[in-house]
């Protein structure tokens, strides 16, 4: 095998990486990645937990407040008043008054909701890091890939020209110079491991898996076509954003709040009903009882006895409160005016993005390596003529993997603005 055809193997080597715009299956892997997650990852099951507090919380907001039992008894023998005693029983009733079930009801229901929309926030950000970090591992494993690939074709290549050393056809420096190549490439190579590791440990960190699970990985990256317009991508981050939801429903909490203060400055009406049996003993007065003795006199009373308490509040108790939830709910409402305002622009900026970095992996692909590739073959053909050395040969050769190389990078950022633009718009994009 000449060392012609060996040039055009590592050549071929070095191109063999794949494009932008595979078909969806290659983000089957991510899927997989993502509801494993959603499953697996310690922060999301905490935050079920919160909605599972939210939503007991609202059985409670409709408990109503309950009957109150009450005994007691009096007695003036510890005090030496022999013969006066006192039993009472009653019950009573608490109603609560200006609505405010009503009002702690309607809070609970929207912290349910908010519960829902801060999960489904998190799990937003959360998806954006899996994918960046994702699109991390996936470029390094691509990178090695074609290392690799290189590497065993300069190995050959190292091997034919010790064999012509050996014959006297080659100088020693070619042996050398390709010796030393490959010693870069293996070096390049131990770097882009570990990077690559770095971010599968990172992956596995987010997506909830033990340490040395498998990570899947795709063998391309997916950043196709979008079939909508950015106009209607930013309709649809208006309505699906789970901040500018999560927004909106601190301000209706505080809406909620504020009724239920405004509720709380309205006295509750308590009814109670009690029973009492008083005995008395009259000292030194007597009668005479039925069978004709003489006792002293006793007097028995059974009395009912009903009441209404109501508090007297002032218009300043609730002045505090009143005034705190009216500074959430503006809080909030400017929380929300900022997110309408800035959704868009996200949307755009990521857009921007996600299309040049296509359009610089496109040219690429499609214009300069196609060229940087002929070069290489020019220049093969004139160190086969004995018109220039080694050294160019491997220059140029390492100017077509730098561009291969750089092609990948332009398709991970392509990923990792489609990643983006997806957090920006809230959701999966068709």
């Amino acid at each position: 095998m000449s060392f012609q055809t060996l040039a055009r193997l590592a050549a071929w080597a070095v191109c063999a990486i794949p494009i932008l715009g595979q078909p969806r299956d290659a983000a089957e892997p991510l899927k997989i990645l993502l509801e494993q997650a959603e499953a697996n990852n310690q922060e999301l099951a905490a935050m079920r937990t919160r909605s599972d507090e939210a939503r007991g919380n609202l059985r409670q907001a409709g408990v109503k407040p309950p009957l109150t039992l009450e005994a007691g008894s009096a007695s003036g023998r510890p005090l030496r008043t022999v013969g006066e005693e006192e039993y009472s029983a009653g019950v009573g009733k608490t109603f609560e008054t200006g609505g405010k079930r009503a009002r702690r009801i309607d809070a609970a229901e929207v912290r349910v909701s908010q519960t829902a929309a801060e999960y489904q926030e998190r799990f937003r950000q959360l998806s954006f890091e899996i994918k960046s970090r994702y699109a991390d591992a996936l470029t390094e494993t691509l990178r090695i890939q074609v290392l690799d690939q290189i590497l065993a074709s300069n190995q050959r290549s190292l091997e034919l020209t010790k064999a012509r050393v050996e014959k006297g056809d080659a100088a020693q420096l070619e042996q050398t110079l390709l010796e030393v190549e490959i010693g870069r490439l293996m070096a390049q190579k131990a770097a882009v491991a570990g990077r690559r590791e770095s971010a599968l440990v990172d992956v596995r960190r987010l997506a909830g898996l033990a340490s040395g699970t498998d990570v899947p990985l795709g063998s391309a990256f997916y950043s196709g076509p979008i079939a909508s317009a950015m106009d209607i991508l930013n309709t649809a981050a208006l309505e699906q954003r789970p901040d500018l939801r999560l927004a909106r429903l601190v301000e209706q909490l505080g809406d909620a709040e504020l009724r239920f203060v405004e509720a709380g400055g309205r006295p509750d009406v308590s009814v109670t009903a009690r029973y009492f049996k008083r005995n008395s003993q009259f000292d030194d007065q007597f009668g005479v009882n039925a069978q004709g003795s003489r006792v002293l006199l006793r007097d028995r009373d059974d009395i009912l006895a009903i009441g209404v308490s109501i508090p007297i509040l002032t218009k300043s108790r609730n002045l505090g409160n009143i005034e705190a939830a009216q500074a959430r709910i503006l809080g909030a409402r400017q929380r929300a005016r900022y997110l309408v305002n800035s959704i868009p622009l996200e949307v755009e900026s990521a857009w921007r993005r996600w299309s040049a970095a296509r359009s610089t992996a496109g040219s690429l692909e499609a214009a300069v390596l196609p060229q940087a590739q002929r070069n290489l073959d020019v220049i093969q053909q004139a160190y086969q003529l004995g018109q220039l050395r080694m050294l160019d040969v491997l220059n140029e050769q390492r100017r077509l993997l730098d561009l291969r190389l750089s092609t990948l990078d332009a398709q991970a950022e392509a990923a990792r603005a489609f990643a983006e633009l997806e957090r920006a718009v809230g959701g999966t994009i068709r």
